[in-house]
This record gives structure tokens, sequence and C-alpha cells, in this order.
């Protein structure tokens, strides 16, 4: 439920920035989109900033002047009476546009991570959501605002990637009657489908087959450990951003209980994913690093070399999985 102070909060701004987090997927995306959209009908002006580059599978979400760039806003010298994060549990999710914050003094932070730290004047955060995009989904409902195509293909592809394809335990009986609801708007499911996950370049399967190159199991075969260093990324003419999805892979083996991905953005910054299976928790083992996420999905940084941060999230374990 949407409460009355939300939707004022929303109603007759002028001007609205939004913010997804850093290394964008489909629910930061999706949701930024949708939110976009059904605030224009209300005749704000609104404007997604966003500097890092769109995984390839997510571009067909992008249309003319939907997302700027924190150079091109700052350009403009105008002052938003409402700036909204999405998806992003803390500050250092937005990155450098963290700054943003401090242009208004209003701000809310839409967000479904348990780990958030209500860092916003305003907070919306629902961890029982399965996505953001079910959180912005509510908005438009509770505004009486009329659910168009294009808002519901980006609420589906919301969905759809932070449930996993509709997979994941986050996936409830609330999650698919929307779902259902978006696909009776008349989106083209198919499509969707397609573009998100059967559709991928060819130098992505070759940065997954580099990735998978690097596996290696530990603690009885119940953790699995890979590593994509950033001269794989540049051999491959690849993003970091391209790499969503892989540790997947090392969490579905049989008998796998944590995953972890690592991933060299720059020298000493290398980038956790952390995936587990059924009742283990990996958000708090994130917490601890100064990330966060969800209890089966989470992720955090480790300023170290990639060997090094190896070698701390092996031992991190040893006592959780021996």
């Amino acid at each position: 439920m949407i409460s009355e102070n939300i939707i004022n909060i929303l109603r007759g701004r002028k001007r609205v920035v939004i913010l997804p987090h850093i290394l964008p997927d489909g629910d930061t995306l999706g949701s930024s989109l949708a939110l976009r959209i059904a605030l224009l009908t209300l005749g704000s002006d609104v404007k997604v900033i966003l500097d890092d580059k769109i995984p390839s599978n997510l571009n067909f979400l992008i249309t003319h002047n939907s997302i700027m760039s924190t150079e091109a806003f700052l350009s403009l010298n105008v002052k938003p009476d409402l700036v909204i994060t999405i998806d992003s549990s803390d500050m250092g999710r937005l990155g450098k546009r963290s700054k943003f914050l401090y242009l208004s003094e209003d701000t809310l932070n839409i967000d479904h991570h348990r780990t958030n730290t209500y860092y916003c004047k305003y907070n919306l955060v629902d961890p029982e959501a399965s996505s953001c995009g079910e959180i912005i989904y509510e908005i438009i409902r509770a505004m009486n605002i009329k659910l168009t195509k294009d808002m519901a293909e980006n609420l589906y592809v919301s969905l759809s990637t932070d449930t996993g394809s509709f997979k994941y335990n986050n996936t409830k009986a609330k999650t698919l009657r929307i779902a259902a609801e978006l696909i009776e708007a008349g989106i083209d499911k198919t499509r969707i489908v397609t573009e998100l996950y059967q559709n991928n370049p060819y130098n992505k399967v070759r940065l997954l087959s580099d990735a998978l190159s690097s596996l290696e199991i530990h603690y009885d075969g119940r953790l699995s450990i890979m590593s994509i260093p950033l001269h794989i990324f540049e051999k491959n003419k690849i993003s970091t951003s391209e790499s969503d999805g892989i540790v997947e892979y090392g969490r579905d083996i049989e008998g796998v209980e944590v995953a972890i991905l690592l991933k060299e953005l720059s020298p000493n910054e290398i980038k956790v994913g952390l995936r587990s299976k059924c009742d283990f928790d990996v958000s708090s083992i994130a917490k601890s690093f100064g990330g966060g996420g969800h209890k089966n999905a989470s992720g955090c940084t480790i300023f170290d070399a990639i060997e090094g941060a190896k070698k701390i999230m092996i031992n991190e374990f040893k006592d959780k999985l021996k």
C-alpha cells in the first residue's frame, strides 16, 4: 500500500531527477523509465540521469531523450524540486551522481533491499517486494495513472530480471498477478524475452567462456568462485556491465550453496557478486564489506588486487561452509 504522503511527494513537481544505480540492471532501468513515463503524464519535466553504459540486452528500452548524462543535465543549469533514487540501498550505489541529492530539499529513496540505509529525506523501502518495478507499479496504481503499454514493458523487464524469469523465491503470487496485468496491457512478451535472454552478442558469450575457465570449487563443492580480470573485459571489447548473470552459472552447479563472481573494475577495485541457494544469507557477508542486497543475491566492493580479493572471499566462508 502506497501512503498518501508518498503520493503528495510525487504530485505537482515541476522538475524531477531520477537516479538509477551504477552498473544498471533490468530492475533499476525498467523501474526508472516506467516512473519517468508516469510522471510525464502528470506534467512534470523528468530526467533520468545515468552515465554508465547500458547493457546490450537492455538497449531496446532506451528511446530518444529517455536518459541523460550528468554533464548534459548540468549544462541545462536547472534545479530539480525532487530527486528520486531507484533500487539503490545506499548512496554508494549512485556513484558520483550522489551529489544530485544535494540539488533539492526533497529526495525520495525507492528500494526493496532490506539492507537499505534510508539515506533520503523520504524513504519508500519494501523488502517484501520482488523488485522496484513492483513498487513503481503500486505507485502508478495509487496515483490513478493509466497503465500504458510503454510503462508495462519497462515494468515487465524489471520483474522478469529481478526474479530470474520468475524462478527465484522472491516471486510471490502478487508478483505473478502484476505480471499478468502487464501482459494484458498489450506488451510483446516474446520480444522482451528474446531481447533479455536470447540475443547475446558474440563477445558476451566469449566473456562467459573466459569466466567459466576461471571456475574454482571449494569446501567439498559447496562454494564456487569465478574471476574476470580487467584485461579479459578488454580482450573481449566489452564493458563490466555485460557480466550480469554469469555468477548464476556457478550457483547452479549441483552441491554449490554459494557462488562468487569477482569483477575487476579498475586496479585494486573488485566488484564482488554473491549468490546463494535456499536459506543461506549472503547479504550479511556483503554488508560486512560495505555492500548489501538480498538474502540470496548481494554484492560489495573490495579494494585489493583480484587474487587478494579471491583469498579474502574464500576465507570469509571458511567457517560457514567447511
